[in-house]
């Protein structure tokens, strides 16, 4: 697809709704015919039925399907600048899926769950940080910018650390996990103990539990297909976003205080 058509997709993004968007992200990332574009293979290959094509048609600004797969097909023989044109492309992708996941992001958001731990936060005489592989990278990220607003806390990423850990807590301490799939069972099995041993436990995750576990508060994060592959983008960033708003929840909660910390921390050259 050529960046013109790309482009008139991308400017009517934000009025799709999440299906319509996935669709979109697919008519961006193939190089498809005119036999690919025929609506029963559409309807076949999407899962889709012949009224939500239509929709997103004219959702992107054309009369109806037939109107935009004249339009695709016609920059597809104007255009005569491929090798641009597909790396153009793989950058529109990546932002696509930005895109799906900040929206994602804002309609998960709980307010009053993200306030409700950042005054754990606040509270908890320690706090750790439980994950492993690239979930362990958004736990020392966060770690490492509570201590700098005076938080006692840590950030652990191998099995034993997080069995050791665990006999040492109380019911003063605060305990969050980060798992992707919400099913890296070194954190979960961890944080079901934490519980057991009186403390308060979280779990920030992509999964949509049917039953949410009763020995931990769930926080939902966005998620794409094949996220925790880290596909086309950093598989940490929805738990980052997810972090930053906690952050920004913990800093407000006596902010005069913790700002005076920070500065305290600034080491000068």
């Amino acid at each position: 697809m050529t960046s013109s058509l790309t482009t008139k997709i991308s400017a009517y993004l934000p009025s799709m709704t999440s299906l319509e968007r996935s669709i979109a992200d697919y008519f961006i990332s193939q190089q498809l015919t005119e036999y690919d574009l025929a609506t029963t293979q559409i309807t076949q290959t999407l899962h889709i039925s012949q009224a939500t094509l239509t929709r997103f048609a004219k959702k992107c600004g054309f009369k109806g399907y037939r109107e935009f797969v004249f339009e695709y097909l016609n920059s597809q023989k104007s255009d005569k600048k491929d090798f641009e044109i597909f790396h153009w492309d793989l950058t529109k992708r990546v932002m696509l899926d930005y895109h799906e996941l900040i929206q994602q992001s804002h309609d998960l958001v709980d307010e009053e769950q993200l306030q409700a731990i950042a005054e754990m936060l606040e509270k908890a005489d320690r706090v750790y940080f439980y994950g492993k592989g690239s979930s362990a990278l958004v736990a020392q990220e966060l770690k490492l910018r509570l201590m700098r607003l005076g938080l006692i806390c840590d950030a652990i990423s191998t099995t034993e650390s997080m069995i050791w850990n665990t006999n040492s807590l109380t019911k003063n301490c605060l305990v969050i996990g980060f798992s992707l799939s919400g099913k890296t069972h070194s954190v979960l099995s961890s944080l079901e103990k934490a519980h057991d041993k009186g403390a308060q436990t979280v779990l920030i995750t992509t999964a949509n539990f049917e039953h949410k576990p009763s020995f931990t508060d769930v926080v939902r994060v966005a998620s794409t297909h094949h996220l925790d592959y880290g596909n086309r983008i950093s598989p940490q960033f929805p738990m980052l976003v997810i972090v930053d708003i906690l952050y920004a929840y913990f800093l407000e909660i006596n902010k005069a205080k913790k700002e005076q910390i920070f500065k305290g921390t600034i080491i000068k050259s």
